[in-house]
C-alpha cells in the first residue's frame, strides 16, 4: 500500500479535439491580421486621394506624394523587420497600380524606408515629431533619388530639383492628418514597440 501518492502535473490532452483546431489563428493573430489590412486599406484611399484631388495641389512646381510617404509611416511606425516586408510588397503594389513614376520606385523605395527605419531605431525613440521628422528625412531621400534616377534616365531636367524638395516638403505637411489614424491602427494586437 502507498501511503504517498504523487499526483500527475500535467493536465492530460483533451479528447476529441482533432489536428485541425491547431490551424486557426489565436486571437492576437487575427488582430494582426486586421492591423496589416488595415494598414494596406490605408495606402490604397492615399493613392485614390492622391490620384483623384490632391494631383492638383501645386505649390512651387511640386505636388503632393500621398503613397511613399503613408508606407514610409507604416515601417517607421512597425519597426525594422515588419515594416520592411510592408514596404516591399506595398511598393510592388505601388508599381502595378500605374500610379507611380516608374519601375524604379520599387528599389528607392524599399531602400530609403529600411535606411530611415533603422535609424529611426538606432537614434531616436517613438513620438509624433520622431515619425514626422523620419517621414520628412525619408521623403526628401526618396524624392531626391526619384529626381535622381528621372535625371539619368533624361526622363527631367535638373532645373526640377526644386520641385522634388518642394514635393517632399508638402508630402509630409499633408500626410500629418493620418497619423492618428497610424497611431490608432498600431495599437491593434498589441504593441510592437521595443525600446
Amino acid at each position: 500500500m502507498k501511503l504517498f501518492t504523487r499526483k500527475s502535473e500535467f493536465r492530460p490532452d483533451r479528447e476529441g479535439t482533432g489536428q485541425l483546431n491547431k490551424l486557426w489563428p489565436t486571437p492576437k493573430q487575427q488582430l494582426l491580421a486586421v492591423r496589416w489590412i488595415l494598414f494596406s486599406a490605408v495606402c490604397l484611399v492615399g493613392l485614390l486621394a492622391q490620384d483623384v484631388l490632391l494631383y492638383r495641389i501645386n505649390v512651387m512646381g511640386g505636388c503632393t506624394d500621398v503613397v511613399p510617404c503613408l508606407i514610409l509611416m507604416v515601417a517607421v511606425l512597425q519597426g525594422a523587420e515588419s515594416g520592411s516586408v510592408f514596404t516591399l510588397i506595398m511598393s510592388v503594389l505601388y508599381f502595378f497600380s500605374g500610379s507611380s513614376p516608374g519601375f524604379h520606385v520599387i528599389p528607392m523605395l524599399t531602400a530609403v524606408t529600411v535606411f530611415v527605419v533603422i535609424f529611426r531605431q538606432a537614434f531616436l525613440r517613438q513620438g509624433f515629431f520622431t515619425l514626422l521628422f523620419c517621414a520628412a528625412m525619408g521623403m526628401l531621400l526618396y524624392e531626391m533619388g526619384m529626381f535622381a534616377v528621372s535625371l539619368f534616365l533624361k526622363l527631367t531636367v535638373a532645373a526640377r530639383a526644386g520641385a522634388a524638395v518642394a514635393t517632399a516638403l508638402i508630402t509630409v505637411a499633408a500626410v500629418q492628418v493620418a497619423y492618428p489614424v497610424m497611431m490608432s491602427i498600431g495599437k491593434l494586437g498589441g504593441e510592437t514597440w521595443k525600446e
